[in-house]
């Protein structure tokens, strides 16, 4: 596992920036990478940023200079810049990734409409599905990622048992060696409802555990690290893994991208849910 060399930070002005700021100032102190200040003024359409191109350049120059002027505590000792760019804001993002070395893109999770709200924002989605590399969300500013103080308690890292599970694991295991806290590996197996009680539940449910016992050191082995496997059994998977969170007192969640980007899979198609509710910042590796 590479560990982050810049971060990327897309600021919209909003409350929201400004609430993640902390966390972002906190990480880069932590990894000792620069932090790039990424603002995209949405043009539109391809006609209607040509009709509005005077006016999207005046728009453009305005928004470096607020960018400029974007608060910046914490950061005096490290190296930051700013960049304004025109067009589709997860798109301009992405690619804006593409070009930095081991980049770490850093985002608050945001919904316009009550509809995103209920899921993520359209442009977090986006860009949760297309980055290259790690994405950190964070839903809930006021958690404020161990209040960015240095202050460091556990990190929860949730795994499929699939195929890029000893990548997510080595990549785990390497962020919590880097802050210097324990890792807690959690797997969410459905616990069987007690008002549907039968054998056959039982007995699936028993196997599912049990193979999960089975083929984790073995993704140990593969990924070079030892650790223990815990089985969440609430009854939904996603409530499995956020309590677990709650649990241990967790400041960071890491999940696996491919959990973001498969079409298929336990956790997959909760990633997003599980984004939203987890109570901590997540990291998709």
């Amino acid at each position: 596992m590479i560990m982050p060399k810049s971060i990327l930070f897309p600021v919209d002005f909003s409350d929201r920036s400004r609430a993640v700021w902390p966390a972002v100032a906190a990480m880069a102190q932590q990894l000792r990478v620069p932090v790039t200040l990424f603002h995209v003024v949405n043009a539109g359409t391809p006609h209607a940023a040509a009709v509005l191109s005077s006016h999207l350049a005046a728009i453009c120059t305005q928004d470096r200079k607020r960018l400029e002027q974007f608060p910046t505590p914490g950061l005096e000792s490290l190296t930051s810049s700013c960049d304004v760019v025109q067009g589709q804001p997860a798109q301009c993002i992405v690619e804006r990734a593409a070009q930095m070395d081991a980049p770490m893109i850093m985002l608050p999770t945001r919904g316009h409409t009550r509809f995103r709200q209920l899921l993520l924002g359209s442009v977090t989605s986006a860009v949760l599905h297309d980055a290259p590399g790690p994405v950190w969300t964070e839903a809930h500013s006021e958690y404020g990622w161990a209040h960015a103080a240095g202050v460091r308690r556990s990190m929860v890292c949730a795994v499929d048992l699939g195929p890029r599970t000893p990548a997510l694991l080595e990549a785990a295991a390497a962020f919590s060696q880097e802050f210097g806290v324990p890792l807690h590996v959690v797997h969410s197996v459905p616990g069987i409802d007690p008002r549907f009680p039968s054998a056959l539940a039982n007995r699936a449910h028993a196997l599912l555990v049990e193979a999960a016992h089975e083929v984790f050191p073995g993704y140990c082995r593969d990924a070079g690290v030892s650790f223990s496997l815990e089985i969440a059994q609430d009854c939904g998977l996603v409530d499995g893994i956020v309590n677990a969170v709650v649990r241990h007192d967790a400041d960071l969640l890491l999940i696996g991208r491919g959990i973001i980007q498969g079409p298929l899979g336990r956790l997959r198609t909760n990633a997003h849910e599980l984004i939203r509710r987890s109570p901590c910042p997540v990291l998709s590796i």
